[in-house]
């Protein structure tokens, strides 16, 4: 027994039809409501529905109208239209006003299953991305801190455990990855969220500036200091001082550091007298500390000072799980940014994002998003809009952790082509995929 893929409102005046559609969509393991106009399609109407597949002409209530109508009642139900090929403008039309995609007679079972398998898709995923705005203006959710993985709740759970304290954290991972973020969330966390949040990165600031950036200077303490300088920690006074790429720390300031953590007090540069401070200081680096202390370029004194707490942000590569809601908000938020409506995404876009290495890791993926709404704005956002570079991942240099991935996934494919018989349908199901996404994917590996 095929499990419940979804519901599904067929609407259609022709009864062989309605009943050859519904057969098709039974037997590929939907649920299917018939209704034999708009009146009654709208009477049938509730939030269980996933998606609605209409006739475009149909007698008191045409499928524009009903479309019309379905906006104003659910303005988040796909809209699939049927038409012959003498009002495919009128089709266009429907799209233009909301309606997913549309189907013109005659098609194949292969053609309907494939744009009911997107529409759906689809649908999910907004319902995700809807649901996570909800959470996260909630509280339920920690802000910009995007994701359902394991890596990325256990990294959620950590932060909130971690925020009501004083702790020094150390944040690694790569560049892109989010560091800055997840700091940002310990402090909007924290008692101290309404005290300052000041950030220095050491990779900007020249080494001999450093000390008289982070702890002041005095009048006259070095060449062209004609005035006192109140440095970062004084300025973060009661609240979080983030110092990213701590690696690039020189190793005096590093001794002067450890110090301002171990006593709490801070000697501007060319005074004699400490001041005390109430600072919570957290880190990130993009390196290996371990490494840099094993060769002398970092002390392991100050290591173990940052170290208290640890939250390692993983490669987008190793958390692609995540990418589909990544792309959902990420795109909202631009569109919102920038004026925009919010495009449909055709999912195998979101497949062919899945499969790239994403070397730049979230940043890059937001800049890539960036760029299809700004560069080529259009309605519906397909994979062929991608460059060739994300297209085309195994000419991207994807590593060999990704060529073993896509080893496995065209084992699985052949298993499953094997077991079905060649069934495309079956295998689709199987794999949790679209057929136009194991077209492609067969086509790729070369699988007749």
């Amino acid at each position: 027994m095929q499990p419940h893929r979804g519901t599904i409102l067929l609407t259609e005046d022709d009864a062989s039809v309605l009943s050859a559609l519904a057969m098709v969509l039974e037997q590929a393991g939907y649920r299917v409501l018939k209704a034999a106009n708009g009146r009654d399609a709208l009477l049938m109407l509730s939030a269980q529905v996933q998606l609605l597949i209409t006739d475009l002409w149909m007698p008191n209530m045409d499928g524009l109208a009903l479309l019309e109508e379905v906006r104003r009642a659910f303005p988040r139900l796909e809209v699939v239209m049927i038409t012959g090929n003498a009002t495919v403008a009128s089709a266009v039309q429907a799209m233009k006003a909301g309606a997913f995609d549309y189907l013109t007679k005659p098609f194949t079972p292969p053609d309907l299953l494939d744009v009911v398998e997107r529409a759906i898709e689809h649908g999910r995923w907004y319902r995700d991305i809807s649901q996570w705005s909800r959470e996260e203006d909630a509280g339920d959710r920690i802000e910009n801190l995007i994701g359902n993985s394991a890596a990325m709740r256990e990294i959620s759970r950590t932060i909130r455990r971690v925020a009501p304290f004083k702790s020094t954290v150390l944040v690694d991972g790569q560049s892109g990855t989010g560091k800055e973020m997840v700091v940002r969330a310990i402090h909007q966390l924290s008692p101290r969220r309404n005290k300052p949040f000041v950030a220095i990165n050491c990779a900007a600031v020249p080494g001999a500036l450093m000390e008289s950036e982070l702890f002041g200077h005095e009048r006259g303490a070095f060449t062209g200091a004609d005035y006192r300088t109140t440095g970062y920690f004084e300025a973060a006074t009661g609240g979080t001082l983030f110092i990213d790429e701590v690696a690039e720390m020189d190793p005096p300031v590093q001794a002067k550091l450890l110090r301002v953590l171990e006593t709490g007090l801070v000697t501007p540069v060319g005074s004699t007298r400490e001041k005390a401070i109430d600072v919570r200081v957290l880190a990130a680096t993009n390196s290996d500390l371990e490494a840099a202390v094993e060769s002398k370029r970092f002390r392991a004194d100050l290591f173990y000072r940052l170290n208290v707490v640890r939250i390692h942000l993983p490669p987008l590569r190793q958390r692609r799980e995540d990418i589909p809601l990544l792309v959902g908000i990420l795109l909202q938020r631009l569109c919102e940014e920038n004026g925009l409506p919010m495009p449909r995404v055709d999912p195998d876009l979101i497949s062919t994002l899945q499969t790239y290495s994403w070397p730049g890791n979230v940043r890059e993926l937001r800049n890539v998003l960036e760029n299809l709404l700004i560069v080529g704005p259009r309605e519906v956002l397909s994979t062929e809009d991608l460059p060739k570079s994300i297209r085309v991942p195994t000419e991207s240099g994807m590593p060999p952790a990704g060529l073993a991935l896509e080893l496995a996934e065209r084992q699985a494919i052949e298993q499953y082509l094997r077991q079905y018989q060649g069934d495309r349908t079956q295998v689709a199901i199987a794999l949790r995929i679209s057929t136009r996404t194991l077209y492609r994917k067969m086509a790729r590996y070369g699988l007749s």
